[in-house]
């Protein structure tokens, strides 16, 4: 009767009941508070039972050909089943659970009889229902190496697996972790859902309540309570320094209480967030105006001129501008010439020098020069770039007089920049077309003019510069976005001159020079397609231009287009036949 007690007793405890008589109980793993918190990571214990973790204790009985089968979860102190196949009991505790073993090793452990197994002989569930004998068991191992339980088998007659079934149970408790991976994964996810979300509606609370300081002083300074105004924005710019609108609002605020130079500060804080914000420097002008800096009023109108054309610099401001710093004004802003200063007399002595040059070189020609478009071939290699420049009328008699009786005129100095660089003195031009600029500032053709100089004498980057400046005051000059592409193609920049050639043909869709020079850059960048492409059109608008077919079929063949390549090469020649007749009569 001792003994049949002590099986009770056992069993009781196995399912919850008085604690048991057994001596042994299986080791705890040496990182298991580790262990359990990673458990504990999947959320897991306890929960419903779900479809895809009941098929997998379905196909390990079927495969192991076994009367049961559990996914097991061991906790501190029991082992919970998540699924079961064969036992309708939902845990035990875990000193007698066979999976307490398992999870102490990687690999599946096999009990083949447990009446013969030390570990398990007395264990009331060998002992007693549901008189275990035979148990095989895949531990489901974390990513991190923790065990948290098992994938088992059962069955109450001894036996064994076959090397495959064993590999089918350890691959399905693979498959189990997977499962149990994803949940993880998933928790994981909608907590930093949450939390980002938590996160984004403090932050919108907090940008509201930092937005109300800053609607209030507009709010203020609409009313005219330019104090309380100033202090709203001074809240608001503590708690976001980087909230730039307030600097400009700030300082109208202080421009009206006569506070300039505090509204200088706002002004030039907010221009550093801003730099094209044409108003703010319009009436940073007028403030420095105020402030008696005339010369930063003239360069803040100017800025914004450069940005929106529709803003001028006021009559009033230039008249004041010159009257009290003439001397400085004029050589740094305006630039106009004094007639008086030994600069002019030196400068009217060249003119007459240049005056007489002129006329030595010129004295075969008229005093009139017709305008004309100039080609010139950038690339060789049967790829030909043309670059147009635009040529002016000379007068020489009538420039050098000019500039004579009024050394402030600019177009004077257009005048004489024309001549000079028809003499090819393109650093004279350059020169002449700089005065001219120093007076007149916002003269597109100037720069179009030094441009050309500078390409012709090989300053790209100085042509680009002009050029640019140029398409600031008018841009939609097509001839000029030509231009400055033609000087990137020397600096072999094609990436850009192609763009320059785009925005050319946007604004001028037959313009032949464009195309031909987009289709010599594509080639460089080895894009034949699209040389194809523009050669085509080129040759739509010059259909006798022997080069464009070569170098068209040149692209043809580089995409292995032989019959396309071999028709434009035989374009040439024919052509090159048809002028055999009139060659032959000519030299006869």
């Amino acid at each position: 009767m001792k003994v049949h007690f002590d099986i009770i007793h056992s069993i009781k405890a196995a399912f919850g009941g008085l604690p048991k008589k057994m001596n042994l109980q299986p080791p705890l793993p040496n990182n298991e508070l580790d262990r359990l918190n990673a458990l504990h990571q999947y959320q897991i214990l306890d929960t419903s039972p779900e479809k895809v973790f009941d098929d997998f204790t379905f196909l390990a009985a079927q495969i192991c050909r076994t009367p049961i089968a559990i996914i097991s979860l061991l906790d501190g102190n029991r082992q919970w089943f998540k699924s079961k196949v064969g036992v309708t009991v939902p845990e035990t505790n875990r000193d007698i659970a066979f999976c307490a073993y398992t999870i102490l090793h990687p690999k599946p452990l096999v009990v083949r009889n447990a009446l013969t197994d030390s570990r398990f002989a007395t264990n009331p569930l060998v002992l007693s229902d549901p008189n275990i004998r035979f148990y095989a068991g895949a531990p489901l191992l974390t990513p991190e190496g923790f065990g948290i339980g098992t994938l088992c088998v059962i069955d109450v007659v001894p036996r064994d697996l076959s090397l495959e079934q064993v590999e089918a149970l350890r691959v399905l408790s693979s498959q189990v972790m997977a499962q149990l991976e994803l949940r993880r994964n998933a928790i994981t996810l909608s907590r930093t859902i949450i939390q980002r979300q938590q996160t984004a509606e403090q932050l919108r609370g907090q940008y509201d309540f930092i937005e109300t300081f800053y609607r209030q002083g507009e709010e203020k300074a609409r009313k005219g309570d330019y104090q309380g105004a100033i202090a709203d924005f001074n809240e608001f710019l503590r708690l976001n320094p980087h909230g730039f609108k307030a600097y400009y609002d700030r300082g109208l605020a202080r421009q009206k209480l006569g506070d300039y130079k505090g509204a200088m500060v706002d002004f030039d804080m907010y221009l550093r967030f801003n730099p094209n914000d044409v108003e703010a420097r319009y009436n940073r002008g007028l403030l420095r105006f105020e402030l008696g800096d005339y010369k930063g009023a003239i360069a803040d109108y100017s800025d914004a001129m450069h940005i929106n054309p529709d803003y001028a610099i006021p009559n009033e401001v230039r008249l004041i501008y010159s009257e009290l710093d003439k001397k400085e004004a004029i050589v740094e802003h305006t630039h106009y010439l004094e007639p008086n200063s030994k600069d002019i007399d030196a400068d009217i002595a060249d003119i007459n020098i240049n005056q007489n040059h002129n006329h030595s070189r010129l004295e075969d020609n008229s005093s009139k020069i017709e305008d004309s478009t100039q080609f010139l071939p950038l690339i060789s290699n049967n790829t030909e770039v043309y670059v147009s420049l635009d040529d002016a009328q000379y007068q020489p008699e009538n420039g050098t007089q000019s500039l004579q009786l009024s050394p402030d005129n600019a177009k004077s100095y257009m005048i004489r920049g024309n001549a000079r660089r028809e003499l090819e003195d393109y650093s004279g031009a350059i020169e002449d077309y700089t005065q001219s600029l120093k007076i007149n500032p916002h003269d597109a053709q100037a720069y179009i003019s030094r441009g050309n100089a500078r390409f012709l004498r090989k300053d790209y980057t100085g042509a680009i510069d002009d050029y640019t400046q140029s398409l600031r005051i008018n841009p939609n000059n097509a001839k000029t976005y030509t231009s400055r592409g033609n000087a990137y193609c020397e600096l072999e920049d094609y990436s850009a001159a192609i763009e320059d050639y785009t925005q050319s043909l946007e604004l001028s869709s037959n313009n032949a020079e464009a195309y031909i020079n987009r289709a010599n850059a594509r080639s460089r960048l080895k894009d034949y397609s699209g040389a194809i492409e523009d050669y085509t059109h080129f040759l739509q608008l010059n259909p006798n231009d022997a080069k464009a077919y070569i170098s068209r079929g040149n692209a043809r063949s580089k995409l292995k287009d032989y019959s396309g390549a071999i028709e434009d090469y035989k374009r040439v020649w024919s052509k090159a036949i048809e002028q055999l007749p009139k060659l032959s009569s000519e030299n006869s």
